[in-house]
């Protein structure tokens, strides 16, 4: 089991996989903009896009798995982040800059209003946004590593249609971000209708995923069988079975629900993640954002926009 878990950690996410790979070859459910029901096969055809995370309680209680153990601590770390973030927000005058935070707010603070990036990123819902997200990244990363992607997935006689499942991996992914309740504003620029942010935000604790299928009834017949997929492709540079393989492993680990989400990194605040964002934000205060600043935002692919933005603060490295 362990060979395995260290194996597949470095492919949890879709940073992890490039980097690793040569180049050889309780929740709400008021959107107000609801995806149309369509009939969806497999083990995600309850999957509720309309679910959204609440906000981080600053009092959180821990529960040991296997002996039911519980404690009740105090998230003084991101207690302090909100107050910081917040005497920062009240600095600000020009309502560019503030219109574009809302848009990060939506992610990191409070996912309760996440119609807000809906909004910004030109959807109008959660599961266009998502699938739009899929399909882009998808699509990049194949012309940049040369492969042909599988829309389909198949294991152990399952069939998993990768443009429904795959943005499912991203919306349940974005869940952890709105536990992270807050995030450093290091600095701000405007020109134009163009806000610019430099960021830090945590990243997510990608452990967890194999500390929620470890846990379940089936991990030794699904859960480690779908590891081995994952490594095998891994180690054969076959990027897309690897993409594909870990969004299923991901949805299955949360049970293919919509509402769920797993741990930051840390047991409070803890951001390592530096984004460099560009926000759209004209005179009639309409706020827009690209998918490159979008995939960025998400935790998704940060490589293009950082590099684009970063010069703006003067940093090269």
């Amino acid at each position: 089991m362990k060979k395995t878990l260290l194996k597949i950690l470095g492919t949890v996410v879709l940073a992890s996989v490039l980097t690793g790979c040569s180049t050889t070859s309780s929740t709400t459910n008021n959107s107000k903009d609801e995806p149309k029901k369509e009939a969806i096969q497999g083990p995600g055809k309850d999957f509720d896009w309309n679910a959204k995370v609440e906000p981080v309680k600053l009092d959180r209680t821990y529960t040991e798995q296997n002996s039911e153990n519980s404690f009740t601590t105090r998230l003084t770390g991101i207690e302090k982040a909100q107050a910081k973030l917040e005497s920062k927000k009240k600095s600000i005058s020009d309502e560019k800059v503030k219109l574009a935070l809302k848009v990060v707010d939506a992610v990191f603070v409070n996912q309760q209003n996440i119609d807000d990036l809906v909004k910004a990123a030109g959807y109008n819902n959660q599961k266009e946004l998502f699938e739009n997200v899929w399909k882009q990244t998808i699509t990049d990363v194949a012309k940049e590593y040369n492969f042909t992607p599988n829309e389909d997935f198949v294991f152990q006689g399952e069939t998993y249609k990768m443009s429904i499942y795959g943005p499912m991996s991203f919306k349940v992914n974005t869940n952890a971000y709105g536990k992270a309740g807050a995030y450093d504003l290091n600095d701000y620029k405007v020109e134009g209708n163009t806000v610019y942010l430099y960021i830090t935000t945590p990243h997510i604790d990608n452990y967890q995923y194999f500390v929620k299928a470890s846990y379940l009834p089936n991990y030794e017949s699904f859960f480690e069988p779908l590891a081995l997929v994952v490594n095998t492709a891994r180690s054969e540079n076959k990027i897309g079975e690897v993409l594909n393989s870990r969004a299923i492993y991901n949805l299955a680990a949360l049970e293919y629900k919509a509402d769920r989400y797993i741990d930051l990194q840390g047991m409070d605040y803890h951001p390592t993640a530096k984004q460099y964002i560009a926000i759209q934000v004209d005179d009639s205060g309409k706020v827009t954002i690209d998918m490159e600043n979008l995939q960025n935002l998400l935790h998704i692919n940060s490589k293009k926009s950082n590099e684009t933005n970063k010069v703006k603060f003067n940093i090269t490295q």
